[in-house]
């Protein structure tokens, strides 16, 4: 395991701890999925687009830690905030979210419109209060802009911009790793190779 520190001005801003390349969680968004985020981008260019990840786990052999999230589809909400640097779901509509696919949340998406490539300090302390303090096994995962037109006309063509997606998980153990980065897997459109 070893740690990468990003600094802004000297000062510490992330510590993220990394396992052996063989070793990473990886968050895999199916083709439905990114289909989906992506016309909620371009739809919300300006501000925070958000919603939630809707697919399966799968945990190591203990059973404690998450290994894999398959995102099969996703239920874009609404932000309540209106913000381009910040996101709040809408309350009603993560509750009817919840009661109609409890079973099959296990993560959040937002965006970073203005290209900021890594989790904002408010996206860390959201993380670790889901997962370490409400024990919410959730990933997350942040897609950078911006989204302009050049971005719209990727989407349209299917080339999608995979490298704009960093996704995180905070292991709940309170002196575990912390904050560790996810493998981002893009699931291609049948019949493409």
């Amino acid at each position: 395991m070893y740690c990468i520190i990003c600094y802004d001005e000297g000062v510490v801003i992330e510590r993220t701890y990394m396992r052996n390349e063989e070793q990473y969680s990886i968050l895999a968004l199916s083709w439905q999925a990114q289909q989906t985020i992506y016309a909620d981008l371009v739809e919300r260019p300006q501000i925070e687009a958000c919603g939630v990840l809707l697919g399966l786990q799968e945990y190591n052999e203990s059973g404690e830690s998450a290994l894999r999230w398959h995102i099969e589809n996703v239920v874009p909400l609404r932000n309540s905030a209106n913000s381009p640097v910040f996101f709040e779901f809408d309350p009603a509509e993560l509750l009817q979210v919840e009661m109609q696919h409890s079973e099959h949340i296990v993560g959040v998406y937002h965006s970073h419109p203005t290209g900021y490539a890594r989790a904002s300090s408010t996206d860390r302390q959201n993380m670790q209060r889901v997962n370490q303090e409400q024990q919410i096994p959730w990933c997350w995962l942040i897609v950078c802009g911006p989204f302009d037109s050049t971005f719209a006309q990727m989407v349209e063509q299917g080339a999608l911009p995979g490298k704009r997606m960093i996704a995180y998980y905070h292991h709940p153990e309170p002196d575990g790793p912390g904050l560790a980065k996810l493998n981002v897997e893009l699931s291609k459109r049948h019949g493409v190779k």
